[in-house]
C-alpha cells in the first residue's frame, strides 16, 4: 500500500507506480433542444448526440460556433403533432434540415417547421417525436403557455406589453413584470442592449417560480461581473441596468417542461440534478411565449459632469445639431465610465441612440454611431473627444473610425435636467 504524506510529496514518484486504464466507451444519447414559440411563425429545433470518445469532433460541423455541443445528427424523421386538436390544419407537422428560404443557413442536426405549423393555442398539448438513423426514438410532450396580456410597470406607469417606452430611473425605480395566464408556469425576464446595426447584446436574466416579479433599478449583475473575472470577488459589481441607455426587456412564459429545464443542471456542490423530460434522449421539449418592451434607463444627477449637453458644428460639411443626455456610471483612479442618450441631427440624419465613453477629470471622450440607412446595415462611428465646461462652450475634436480627425464640433452645458 503507498501512504501519501503532505510532506513526503517529493518522495511519491519513487514509492508508487501508476498503472494506465482503458476507459471504456459509453453508448451515444440522442440529445433533443426543441423549444415551441406560438408568438413566431417557424419553429426549429436541434438534434444531437453524446460524445462516445470514438468520434473526432469537426468544429466546422458543430451547430452553435463556440460552445461544447455533442454531434449533430442528419437525416432524422422528425415530428410534432397538436394532440389537444384533432383538427390541426397543420396534420403532424414535420421538420427537415433544409428551410427551405435561402436567408435562413443549412446546419447539420438543425430542423425546422413549415410556416405557420404546427397550430399552437394555449392549453394544446404538443407531442414531439425523434426518430434517428440508428433507430433511436425520442418522444416528449409540452403544453402551449399562453396569456391574455403581459404588462410592465414602472412607478405608476403601465404597459401592456408590447407598447409604449418604459423610461426607469434606476436609482428609485424597480421594474414589475406579470402576465395574466392561461397556461403557462413560470415567468422569466431577459435584458439585453439593442446595438446601433439592429441587433443585440445580452445582458441578464433568470426565471421565477411564479407569474409576477419585481426588479430593483440598481440591481447589480452579479453574474456577468464573476463570468468577467473567475480571480475572486470583484471589488464593484456593473449594474444590470446602466443610466444613459435603452434596453429590450422580453418577459415570457414557459410551460412546466421549460422551467425544468432552465432551473435544472449538474450542480455538484448542491447534488442537484438535471431535469430530463424526454423519453428515450435527453434535453427540452418544451414552449415559450413571449414579448418585448423598450426600457429607457436615466438616474439621479450625482455627478457635476452629468445633465445636457448640446453639440453643434459640422461633420463633413453636414450641420450637425445633437442633445447628449449623460450619465456617469463606474470610476476607477484614472477614469469615470459613461453613458449618454443622443438626439437630434446627425452626419446621416435625426438620430435617438446610447452611446458610451469615459470621463477623464473634465475631459470627454464619447463614441456616437448612427445607422447608415443608404448602406443597409452598416454603421458610422465617430470619437469626440475635448474638455468640458460647466459655465462655457469648449470644443470637441472628431476622430472617424482610423483615428482621423475630420472636425471639430462645440460643446455646451444647457440647462440641467428636472430630478425625477
Amino acid at each position: 500500500m503507498c501512504r501519501f504524506a503532505l510532506l513526503a510529496a517529493t518522495a511519491l514518484s519513487a514509492a508508487c507506480e501508476f498503472g494506465e486504464v482503458t476507459v471504456p466507451t459509453s453508448d451515444p444519447m440522442v440529445i433533443v433542444q426543441a423549444i415551441m414559440r406560438p408568438d413566431i411563425a417557424r419553429q426549429w429545433l436541434i438534434v444531437e448526440q453524446t460524445l462516445t470518445g470514438l468520434a473526432v469532433i469537426d468544429r466546422e460541423s458543430i451547430v452553435v460556433p463556440g460552445t461544447p455541443l455533442p454531434l449533430p445528427v442528419s437525416g432524422a424523421t422528425v415530428t410534432v403533432t397538436n394532440r389537444t386538436d384533432p383538427n390541426d390544419p397543420c396534420g403532424t407537422t414535420v421538420f427537415t434540415e433544409d428551410p427551405g428560404v435561402p436567408d435562413i443557413p443549412m446546419g447539420a442536426g438543425v430542423y425546422w417547421s413549415p410556416d405557420g405549423c404546427p397550430m399552437m393555442r394555449a392549453g394544446d398539448t404538443l407531442e414531439l417525436r425523434v426518430v434517428t438513423p440508428g433507430g433511436a426514438v425520442v418522444t416528449g410532450t409540452s403544453e402551449v403557455p399562453g396569456a391574455t396580456a403581459f404588462v410592465m410597470r414602472v412607478a405608476s406607469t403601465a404597459v401592456e406589453v408590447p407598447g409604449p417606452v418604459l423610461t426607469l430611473n434606476r436609482d428609485v425605480d424597480s421594474l414589475k413584470a406579470n402576465a395574466a395566464v392561461i397556461a403557462g408556469r413560470a415567468l422569466q425576464l431577459e435584458v439585453r442592449r439593442p446595438t446601433v446595426s439592429g441587433s443585440s447584446v445580452p445582458g441578464f436574466w433568470f426565471v421565477v417560480d411564479s407569474t409576477a416579479m419585481t426588479v430593483p433599478g440598481n440591481l447589480p449583475d452579479i453574474i456577468s461581473a464573476f463570468l468577467q473575472d473567475t480571480s475572486g470577488i470583484p471589488d464593484e459589481f456593473p449594474p444590470v441596468f446602466a443610466a444613459g441607455r435603452y434596453y429590450d426587456v422580453t418577459v415570457a412564459l414557459g410551460d412546466a417542461r421549460y422551467f425544468d429545464f432552465v432551473r435544472s443542471g449538474n450542480i455538484p456542490p448542491s447534488g442537484r440534478g438535471f431535469v430530463n423530460n424526454l423519453q428515450g434522449g435527453m434535453g427540452v421539449f418544451g414552449s415559450l411565449v413571449a414579448a418585448t418592451n423598450e426600457v429607457r434607463v436615466v438616474g439621479n444627477l450625482d455627478d457635476g459632469r452629468e445633465g445636457l449637453y448640446r453639440v453643434t458644428g459640422a461633420l463633413f460639411g453636414v450641420p450637425v445639431d445633437a442633445t447628449l443626455e449623460l450619465y456617469v456610471e463606474t470610476a476607477d483612479a484614472d477614469s469615470t465610465e459613461l453613458s449618454a442618450f443622443v438626439s437630434g441631427a446627425w452626419l446621416n440624419g435625426s438620430i435617438d441612440e446610447s452611446a458610451d465613453g469615459v470621463f477623464r477629470a473634465d475631459t470627454l471622450s464619447l463614441v456616437i454611431e448612427q445607422r447608415v440607412s443608404a448602406a443597409g446595415d452598416s454603421v458610422s462611428a465617430y470619437l469626440l473627444v475635448g474638455p468640458t465646461s460647466p459655465s462655457t462652450a469648449t470644443t470637441l475634436t472628431a476622430y472617424d473610425a482610423e483615428l482621423r480627425v475630420v472636425d471639430s464640433l462645440t460643446v455646451e452645458r444647457v440647462p440641467p435636467l428636472p430630478q425625477p
